[in-house]
C-alpha cells in the first residue's frame, strides 16, 4: 500500500485537474459568440519568425516551406513563410511581442503585399479581378450556386461575393521560444515552446474607397495611371489583433524499439515543426466563430451536408445543429442548439467549384434530437479525448477498486470513426497468503493499453468492445513487487447524458498469462524464491468483473 498509494492519489488529482480544465471558460468561451449561418472561406497567410544568430531558429524556418498547409483556407501565403526578428524578441513579454508584430506587418507594408495578391497585381502595377473571382466562384457553395442562377446576374453575384473575401483576410504568426533535443537511449526527437498571433487585414468599407480610388485603369490617361501606380505603392494598410496564445508546446518524438530505421533528428525536427502549425490552425478552429465552417443540412439518413475536404472535413470532427427560432420578445431569430453530429469516414472530396450538385459528406449522431433538413451545422472541435472514472465490482471474480482511463479518438489520422486508443489504470486491495511467512495485505496496481470500437445503437446509447493488453503488480511489507502480464477483453455501454458527458458500465475479462518469480526474506532474512502461476496464489485475479462510472470528453 505504501508504494502505491501516492501515485494514485497524483492521478486522482491530475484527473480532476484536466477535468477542470476542460470546464473552464477556455471551452466554453466556444458559446459566447453569436451564431451567424453565413460562411466564408477565410485566407491565411503563415509567418513563422527567426532570430539573428539563432541558427535553430533558422532551421524552423527552412522547415515550415515544406508544411502542407490546410485545405480549409485560402493559401495566401506570400513570397516567403518567415522573416526575422532581433535576439531578444523571444524573450519578450506576449503583450510586448503582439505590438511589435503589428508594427512590423504595417511597416513592412504586408498588407500591401497581401492586398496585391489579391487583385493579381502585375509587373507594370496594373490590376486585375481574375483571382478574386475564381476564389469567389470557388468559395460558392450549391446554395449559392442555386441563388445565382435565379438572379439576373447569374454567375456575377457569385464573382462579386468574392471581393468580400479580401476582409476575411488573416495572418498567422508563430513565434518560437525554445527549442530542445532529446536522446534518451529509449526514444529521440524534439520539442518547441512557442506563441501563437493571428491577426486580421482591415479591408473595411473606407479602405475599399480609398483603395479603388487609386484603381488604374487601361483607359486611363498615362500620367494618371502613373500617379495611381505610385500612389498604391506608398498605400498602407493596418491590422486587428484578433486571438492568440501564449507559450505552447508540440514536438515530435520516436521509439527506438518501434523501428529498425529510426528516422534522422532533421526528418524530427520537420514534423516538429509541422505539428506546431498544426497545434496552431486547431486551436484557431475551435476557438474563433469566424474560422468555424457553418453549412445547412443537405439530407437525413443518414445525416449529410454539402461540405468535405474544400472545408477541411476530416472523420470524427464535430459539428452542433442549430435550429433558428423566432424570438418574440427581441424580434429576431435565434438558434436553437438541437443535435451534436460527428463525421464518418466518408468525406466527399468537393474541391472543385460548386455547380449545384456537388457531393455530400456523412455524419452520426451523438446527442440532440431529431435532425430535419436545412438545420445549419456548425465546426465545434474539440480534442477527442475522454477522461474516464468509476469502480470496478469483482464479485464475479475479485478484481475490483478504483479505475480510470484515458481514450483517444483515432478517427482524425485512421479514417475509422469511433475508433478509440485505450489507456487505463486500477487499484485495490486484498487479501491472500502466497506463502507462509507473508503477510495477507497486498495492493494491486495494474494497467493497460488497447483499441475499441464504438458501434451507436441509438443517439444517445454507444457499445465499445474492446481488447487490451496489461501487466499488474502487487507488494506488501515483506514482499518485493513482483508483476504478470494479462490480456484484458470486454465492452463499455455508454449513456450520454450531455454531449460530452455520460454514464457508463464496462464489462472486464481478465487472463492473466505466463509464471512469476517471488523472492522474500524470512526471520533470519533469507531469500525465500517460488515461482508460480498468478492465479495459483492469488485466487479470482483473473475472470469477470464490472466497472462503473462516468465518462467527461473534450
Amino acid at each position: 500500500m505504501k508504494i502505491y498509494l501516492p501515485f494514485i492519489s497524483r492521478v486522482i488529482t491530475a484527473l480532476f485537474i484536466m477535468v477542470l480544465l476542460g470546464l473552464s471558460p477556455v471551452y466554453c468561451q466556444q458559446g459566447n459568440e453569436a451564431l451567424s449561418a453565413d460562411y466564408s472561406r477565410p485566407s491565411v497567410s503563415f509567418f513563422i519568425t527567426s532570430y539573428a544568430g539563432d541558427g535553430t531558429s533558422m532551421n524552423a524556418a527552412a522547415s515550415a516551406e515544406k508544411i502542407y498547409f490546410s485545405d480549409k483556407y485560402f493559401n495566401h501565403n506570400l513570397s516567403s513563410v518567415s522573416f526575422e526578428m532581433p535576439g531578444d524578441f523571444k524573450n519578450r513579454s506576449y503583450d510586448d511581442k503582439r505590438a511589435l508584430l503589428k508594427e512590423y506587418l504595417e511597416r513592412n507594408g504586408i498588407g500591401r503585399e497581401m492586398v496585391a495578391k489579391w487583385f493579381s497585381r502585375q509587373e507594370n502595377g496594373m490590376f486585375s479581378l481574375n483571382y478574386i473571382h475564381k476564389c469567389g466562384m470557388y468559395d460558392a457553395n450549391d446554395q449559392d450556386v442555386l441563388m445565382s442562377e435565379a438572379a439576373k446576374r447569374g454567375e456575377a453575384v457569385m464573382k462579386d461575393a468574392g471581393q468580400n473575401l479580401v476582409n476575411k483576410t488573416y495572418v498567422l504568426i508563430i513565434s518560437p521560444k525554445e527549442f530542445t533535443s532529446f536522446d534518451d537511449k529509449t526514444s529521440h526527437g524534439w520539442r518547441s515552446r512557442y506563441d501563437v498571433f493571428l491577426y486580421k487585414l482591415d479591408f473595411d468599407y473606407e479602405v475599399v474607397e480609398r483603395f479603388y480610388k487609386i484603381w488604374p485603369y487601361d483607359d486611363d490617361p498615362e500620367e494618371v495611371k502613373n500617379v495611381k501606380i505610385a500612389a498604391f505603392d506608398t498605400l498602407s494598410f493596418s491590422f486587428t489583433y484578433v486571438y492568440g496564445k501564449s507559450d505552447l508546446t508540440s514536438g515530435a518524438s520516436e521509439l527506438y524499439v518501434l523501428t529498425d530505421n529510426p528516422k534522422s533528428s532533421a526528418q524530427l525536427f520537420d514534423e516538429m515543426v509541422i505539428e506546431i502549425y498544426n497545434n496552431a490552425v486547431f486551436n484557431i478552429n475551435k476557438d474563433l466563430e469566424a474560422f468555424r465552417v457553418k453549412v445547412n443540412v443537405s439530407g437525413t439518413h443518414p445525416i449529410r451536408s454539402k461540405i468535405g475536404k474544400k472545408e477541411g472535413l476530416r472523420c470524427d470532427q464535430r459539428y452542433f445543429v442549430y435550429e433558428f427560432v423566432w424570438d418574440e420578445k427581441t424580434d429576431t431569430a435565434k438558434e436553437d442548439r438541437k443535435a451534436v453530429v460527428r463525421a464518418t469516414g466518408k468525406i466527399a472530396d468537393n474541391r472543385e467549384v460548386a455547380t449545384g450538385y456537388s457531393p455530400e459528406s456523412k455524419f452520426y449522431q451523438i446527442y440532440g434530437g431529431t435532425v430535419k433538413q436545412g438545420m445549419v451545422m456548425q465546426q465545434r472541435n474539440d480534442l477527442g479525448i475522454s477522461l474516464v472514472a468509476g469502480y470496478g465490482y469483482g464479485g464475479f471474480g475479485g478484481i475490483a477498486g478504483f479505475e480510470a482511463g484515458l481514450w483517444i479518438r483515432t478517427g482524425f489520422f485512421t479514417n475509422i470513426p469511433s475508433l478509440y486508443a485505450m489507456v487505463d489504470i486500477g487499484f485495490d486491495m486484498g487479501d491472500y497468503a502466497p506463502v507462509e511467512l507473508e503477510d495477507k495485505d497486498y495492493s494491486f496496481f495494474r494497467y493497460s493499453a488497447g483499441l475499441g470500437k464504438g458501434i451507436r445503437f441509438a443517439r444517445i446509447v454507444e457499445l465499445i468492445p474492446f481488447l487490451a493488453w496489461g501487466q499488474e503488480s502487487t507488494s506488501n511489507d515483506s514482499l518485493s513487487v513482483i508483476r504478470t502480464n494479462y490480456m484484458k477483453g470486454g465492452g463499455v455501454l455508454g449513456i450520454n447524458i450531455t454531449h460530452n458527458f455520460s454514464v457508463m458500465g464496462q464489462f472486464n475479462y481478465y487472463a492473466p498469462y505466463g509464471s512469476v518469480s517471488t523472492e522474500i526474506r524470512d526471520s533470519e532474512n533469507e531469500a525465500i524464491k517460488e515461482e508460480y502461476e498468478w492465479t495459483d496464489k492469488f485466487a479470482g485475479r483473473d475472470g469477470i468483473s464490472l466497472m462503473f462510472g462516468i465518462r467527461f470528453e473534450f
